[in-house]
């Protein structure tokens, strides 16, 4: 019998006591197996009321070694399914605030990167309450992905603080791609940031400023150099 066929049925009765009397009974070489096997081939199979029932008793029993299986909420977030206004996910908040609030950024961090939608990411931020647009910048700076640059743009409007913003574009430009510097000639010209080194090559005309967060699609428009629908 395979790991994966020794859980499902413990998830599929939502027979969490049971799950746990099956976890503490694996050797050392199938627990560290079983970390794997959640994440990769048990958590991606559920739905989203399972999902986060199983993640939340698996991370209860040992977070450190099932706080990574986060990252399988991207085939929720994917299908559309994705829903944080569940009852386990506000007891899992709870749960990490108590024993290890450290946990909630390094869970935000895990999940961010899978989410698809502007929406999927508020519901993260609200969720696990990460409040404040340092915390949150410093969080999207680690995703390269045109979500998550139009987030940041979006969030340094908010922080409404040029020396946060100048420190975001260094950072956007240590990955030396030409959609990181395409970001950073946004950034700059909104946010009239003159003293940044290097040369830009999309050029931001002054109307376009006020389209650039108008939605998504517009902020994509533009980051490929083409023109907004005015």
């Amino acid at each position: 019998m395979t790991l994966k066929e020794k859980v499902m049925p413990y998830i599929g009765s939502s027979d969490w006591e049971g799950l746990e009397r099956m976890l503490r009974s694996l050797s050392n070489m199938e627990f560290r197996q079983m970390q794997r096997v959640m994440r990769e081939e048990v958590l991606p199979l559920l739905d989203n009321t399972l999902f986060w029932e199983t993640l939340l008793h698996i991370i209860i029993f040992k977070r450190a070694a099932f706080l990574s299986g986060a990252v399988a909420v991207g085939h929720l977030a994917e299908n559309g399914t994705l829903n944080f206004d569940v009852e386990s996910v506000r007891e899992l908040h709870k749960h990490l605030l108590k024993t290890n609030a450290e946990s909630i950024v390094k869970i935000g961090n895990i999940m961010l990167p899978e989410l698809q939608t502007e929406e999927q990411v508020r519901q993260l931020w609200a969720a696990f309450h990460i409040e404040g647009e340092v915390t949150r910048l410093s969080m999207l700076l680690k995703v390269d992905s045109p979500l998550s640059y139009y987030l940041i743009f979006k969030t340094l409007k908010l922080a409404e603080d040029k020396m946060v913003a100048h420190k975001c574009c260094l950072f956007i430009m240590k990955r030396k791609d030409d959609r990181a510097y395409n970001v950073v000639s946004l950034i700059k010209a909104y946010f009239g940031l003159d003293d940044l080194p290097g040369r830009f090559s999309l050029n931001i005309e002054q109307y376009e400023l006020s389209h650039i967060d108008r939605d998504y699609d517009t902020f994509l428009h533009v980051l490929e150099g083409k023109r907004p629908k005015v």
